[in-house]
């Protein structure tokens, strides 16, 4: 079958939604397909070639993770209408996208099987973290309408929780399969070496809360910063060790300034995917302090998948997408809107006997198990080449 996938970021460095991706183009590949990528850099495609062996093409288009959301918008219709052009003269039987900006391309081409997927909606995120004025108001309508057009168009339509899937218009659930977020349980694994990380940034024997990914304002890193007086009082030796990047970085910093805790945080700065397990390893408790918002309802994070691959006890969000791969048994909840539940909920795990939260640890691996990437590439592979995955919850793995 000859595939095209459009992918906006390229495979150099694995971090994000083009970690599924990876994935999943290994998975066609080593079925034999005929694949082509679209990428937006040269630089991109140059390295799909030699890892891969398939053909890439890049558009000339560079977008930048870190530029103000305008400037991304810019980029991101730049790269449309220039993908757009390029995937009209491909031969492929199917094309797939990954998130609005790659779905718009997709469900552009008119001779071919359209296949997207969406982990997370960006007009919603968007409406969380610009919720006022008329220009945000219109760019939130404006993104949700695009979001809504390219599920109306694709033949196909992959999602990462029912959740996810209920806030979509009930005419296209026919069309909607659902398989969970992943996450490499050979690279996230219990039994690494503390010590790398604790070392490095002078850690001894301090009872470590971690926080690794981007930083804005749906990932909910604030309420951990309004919640640490209130920790640090019961517990004054915790320290709490970020490792992430974003627009929202300065304002937690300021938060925890303002309220006398700044001593207690160490911010990393975005560091190198394959370094993020070792400082899993170095953390006693991972927090995914995600807000109850119509953004978030379906959302897993890799955050949460990742903790529970590394052996890391997980206070998260109480959240219905997050129910569907992780319970009770596994991780802790919380809300973190109300501070004190949220301090509570942190202080009661810390409490907990290690025998308690060593269960708790092996439940989760367990459960992520089944949803190793490997695994979920196959079923990506299956929606890919039009047949059902036979997925609708990580037990049916």
């Amino acid at each position: 079958m000859k595939i095209c996938i459009v992918m906006c970021w390229g495979f150099e460095k694995l971090d994000g939604s083009n970690l599924r991706v990876y994935f999943l183009l290994n998975e066609l590949i080593g079925r034999n397909h005929d694949v082509t990528v679209v990428h937006s850099t040269e630089e991109q495609a140059e390295y799909t070639r030699r890892h891969f062996g398939c053909r890439s093409i890049g558009v000339g288009l560079k977008i930048n993770r870190w530029d103000t959301v305008k400037e991304k918008m810019k980029s991101y219709y730049r790269f449309v209408m220039a993908a757009r052009s390029a995937v009209s003269v491909i031969d492929c039987d199917v094309i797939f996208g990954i998130s609005l900006i790659n779905s718009m391309v997709v469900v552009s081409k008119k001779d071919a099987g359209k296949r997207i997927m969406y982990v997370d909606f960006m007009s919603r995120y968007f409406q969380y973290g610009y919720p006022d004025g008329l220009k945000n108001k219109m760019a939130f309508r404006m993104g949700k309408a695009l979001e809504e057009r390219t599920i109306r168009k694709a033949d196909k339509v992959l999602m990462i929780t029912g959740a996810l899937r209920n806030l979509v218009d009930g005419r296209y659930h026919e069309k909607i399969e659902i398989v969970p977020d992943g996450a490499d349980t050979e690279l996230f694994r219990p039994g690494l070496n503390s010590g790398v990380i604790r070392k490095e940034y002078n850690l001894k024997d301090e009872y470590i809360i971690g926080y690794q990914g981007g930083i804005e304002p749906h990932d909910g890193l604030q309420f951990l910063a309004r919640t640490a007086p209130a920790i640090l009082k019961e517990a004054p030796a915790t320290k709490f060790l970020v490792a992430g990047r974003g627009s929202y970085l300065d304002r937690i910093k300021q938060t925890v300034k303002d309220n006398g805790t700044q001593r207690s945080w160490i911010f990393t700065g975005w560091v190198d995917f394959k370094k993020i397990p070792y400082f899993m390893a170095a953390t006693n408790l991972n927090v995914v302090p995600i807000p109850r918002h119509p953004a978030t309802l379906g959302v897993i994070t890799f955050r949460l998948l990742e903790s529970m691959a590394a052996g890391v006890s997980v206070v998260a969000s109480d959240l219905p997408g997050i129910r569907e791969v992780a319970d009770e048994t596994m991780i802790d909840f919380t809300h973190p809107e109300d501070t004190a539940r949220f301090a509570n909920d942190v202080l009661r795990v810390m409490g907990k006997r290690e025998e308690e939260l060593e269960r708790q640890r092996a439940a989760a691996r367990k459960r992520v198990e089944r949803l190793d990437w490997r695994r979920v590439a196959e079923k990506d592979a299956d929606f890919v080449e039009g047949k059902k995955p036979g997925c609708c919850n990580p037990q049916m793995f």
